[in-house]
């Protein structure tokens, strides 16, 4: 029984952040890089005990917003795609990103609540940042494939990475806080897996 509730909870617990991510990075006018996705990347490697989902969620999330995206709002940007656009190649160096910043998470799923929050803000925005420009690097023709190229793309992520780091210690903030409050204050012996 304690097991099948365990599940339930972390079943949960993903969902909400499926439909979190999906969600939010479909309202109009936020601004870039300020999404809960990376955030709910990290709470998962932090809080769900099945870790296949905490793995799954958080890239479901960004899979399905960036299809939605892809096909609406930004389908300017894929001129040599005809029909849906599925799949696009930067999408893969923010997968990437998404398993580094669950793992990330498992590594700090031990501490206490500060670390979790500074630890995986700075570290999993790092891990974001580094990743994606050596991604956009890696497949656009916009930088030359050399140190200098790389350079100059990791200067132009710069302004990214702000808000990326604003995002994520906002969300990140939230999210541990809202769950160890639930932890200590709400029915300890339901809530001590959630």
């Amino acid at each position: 029984v304690q097991n099948i509730l365990m599940k339930r909870k972390d079943l949960f617990l993903a969902l909400t952040c499926i439909i979190i991510g999906f969600a939010y990075r479909l309202i109009p006018g936020h601004p870039s890089n300020i999404t809960p996705v990376a955030a709910m990347a990290l709470i998962g490697g932090m809080y769900i005990s099945r870790r296949t989902l905490a793995f799954v969620a958080p890239i479901l999330a960004l899979y399905l917003g960036d299809l939605v995206l892809n096909n609406t709002i930004l389908r300017s940007f894929f001129p040599d795609h005809s029909g849906l656009v599925l799949w696009s190649d930067y999408m893969a160096f923010n997968i990437l990103a998404m398993i580094a910043t669950v793992i990330i998470g498992i590594i700090l799923s031990k501490s206490n609540a500060l670390s979790k929050i500074l630890g995986g803000g700075i570290t999993s925005s790092v891990a974001f940042f580094v990743i994606t420009n050596m991604g956009a690097w890696l497949t656009t023709i916009i930088y030359p494939k050399t140190l200098t190229g790389l350079l100059a793309c990791f200067t132009a992520g710069i302004p990214f990475f702000q808000n990326t780091l604003l995002s994520n210690f906002l969300f990140i903030t939230l999210f541990v806080t809202t769950i160890e409050i639930v932890r200590k204050y709400v029915t300890k012996g339901d809530l001590a897996s959630v």
